[in-house]
C-alpha cells in the first residue's frame, strides 16, 4: 500500500511551511503563508521579550518593571517611542530589503544619518561617518551602474547582510541601560531574534509592514507601563 499523502494540518509539514523559516534557506522566493500565522509568531516573540526580562529580575533581584521605566514612559513620549523611533530604526536595519524603491533608499540614507549623529557621540567618528555614507548615497542614488551593481550584491548576500542587521539591531539596545552587565544580554538575544523577524516580514510584504510590527511592538509595554502607572 501507498503511504498517505502528508495532510496540510500536520505539525512537521507546518514547521516546513512556517515561511519565517524558510526564509533563510531562499530569501529571494515567493512565500505563501498567511498573515495571521506571521502575526502568531509576532505574539510569540513578544511573550519571549517579556519572558526574558522576567529572567534577568529573578537574577539581578529587581522588579520586573523598575523606577527608570516609570520616568522613561510617559505619555508625552508616546511619539517618539511608538511611532518616530520604530520608523528611523526599520529604514536603518531593514531598509536594505526594499533598496528596489529609489523612495525608500533615499528614506533609508536620511535615516542613517540621523541615527549616527544621535547614536555615536564620537565627534570625529560621527563627522567621518556623516561624510562618508552621504558620499555614497549620492553615488549610488544618481549612478545607474552603482545603484544596479548594490541591489545585486544585497540580493547574492541577503542571509549574510540580515543576520548582521539582526546582530546590530540587538545591540544598539545596549543603549538603553545606564551601565552594561552581563544579564542585559539576554533580552538582547530576543531582541536579535525580533531583528530576524522584522527582517524577513520586511522582504515579505514591505517595510511598512516590519514599521507595523515593531511601532506594536514598543506600544505594548509602553501600555503596560502607562496602566500600571495607574493603578499604583
Amino acid at each position: 500500500m501507498r503511504p498517505k499523502a502528508l495532510k496540510y494540518n500536520t505539525l512537521p509539514y507546518n514547521l516546513i511551511k512556517v515561511d519565517f523559516l524558510n526564509f533563510f534557506k531562499n530569501p529571494n522566493q515567493k512565500f505563501m503563508g498567511p498573515f495571521k500565522r506571521d502575526f502568531f509568531i509576532f505574539l510569540i516573540l513578544t511573550l519571549l521579550n517579556f519572558l526574558s526580562v522576567y529572567v534577568k529580575s529573578l537574577f539581578t533581584h529587581n522588579p520586573f518593571i523598575d523606577e527608570g521605566d516609570l520616568a522613561k514612559f510617559n505619555s508625552a513620549k508616546l511619539f517618539s517611542f511608538v511611532l518616530l523611533i520604530p520608523l528611523i530604526e526599520e529604514l536603518v536595519f531593514r531598509g536594505f530589503l526594499q533598496y528596489k524603491s529609489r523612495l525608500i533608499f533615499m528614506l533609508s540614507a536620511i535615516a542613517v544619518l540621523f541615527f549616527t549623529s544621535s547614536f555615536i557621540k564620537l565627534e570625529t567618528a560621527s563627522t567621518a561617518i556623516l561624510v562618508m555614507v552621504s558620499i555614497l548615497s549620492l553615488i549610488v542614488l544618481f549612478n545607474k551602474r552603482a545603484y544596479h551593481a548594490m541591489l545585486r550584491f544585497i540580493a547574492r548576500n541577503t542571509i549574510a547582510i540580515t543576520l548582521i542587521s539582526a546582530i546590530l539591531f540587538g545591540f544598539v539596545h545596549l543603549f538603553n541601560y545606564d551601565t552594561f552587565i552581563w544579564l542585559n544580554l539576554i533580552p538582547i538575544a530576543d531582541k536579535i531574534i525580533s531583528g530576524l523577524f522584522l527582517c524577513y516580514i520586511a522582504k515579505k510584504y514591505s517595510i511598512w509592514h516590519s514599521y507595523f510590527f515593531h511601532a506594536l511592538n514598543n506600544l505594548i509595554p509602553f501600555l503596560l507601563i502607562l496602566l500600571y502607572q495607574l493603578i499604583q
